[in-house]
């Protein structure tokens, strides 16, 4: 009996290990459809603030991968305080107004930021126009693009999961 009870324990284990690589599999599949897709007026958004201008390693990023487009470069040697992070995400702002008025429609995100600014920086880009967000991968020192921030929606995630919490959730 033990054993009857051990096999069919084991049914939902794997039924949920095979959904969720089933989900990896359409989350790398739908972030290579969107990495190789573009809008018409896309831009590269370079934010160093770490003492090093990354704005050449994202245009050399850009041309091995033939992505014509322009980079607007945010370079502050000071780094990030507790101090100074206020300031430095206004100029964010600022320069997200500045992006809206020059009608970009995509923008391809390279940050070299502690996490907490990169984290206020994702909280002021999405919700706006398809945001790529690219990471360094430190072993092969090259970037890969992570995620797409684009109006709320996190690929991967299934609409029908999205309407359940908001049916859930009282207005």
């Amino acid at each position: 009996m033990a054993n009857i009870i051990q096999i069919l324990s084991a049914i939902p284990l794997l039924f949920t290990a095979w959904l969720f690589l089933s989900r990896a599999r359409r989350y790398k599949r739908r972030m290579r459809e969107l990495e190789q897709s573009s809008t018409e007026k896309p831009k590269a958004l370079a934010i160093s603030l770490v003492g090093t201008n990354i704005t050449g390693q994202v245009r050399q990023f850009l041309a091995e991968r033939s992505l014509k487009m322009d980079i607007e470069s945010y370079y502050k040697a000071t780094g990030v305080t507790q101090d100074n992070i206020q300031p430095l995400l206004h100029d964010i702002l600022k320069l997200k107004r500045k992006l809206t008025d020059e009608g970009v429609t995509e923008v391809h995100l390279f940050l070299a930021c502690p996490l907490v600014f990169s984290t206020a920086v994702g909280a002021i880009l999405d919700n706006w126009v398809p945001v790529k967000v690219y990471h360094l991968n430190r072993e092969t020192g090259k970037y890969e693009m992570w995620t797409s921030l684009h109006k709320g929606f996190v690929p991967g995630l299934e609409v029908s999961i999205l309407k359940e919490i908001i049916e859930e959730e009282p207005i």
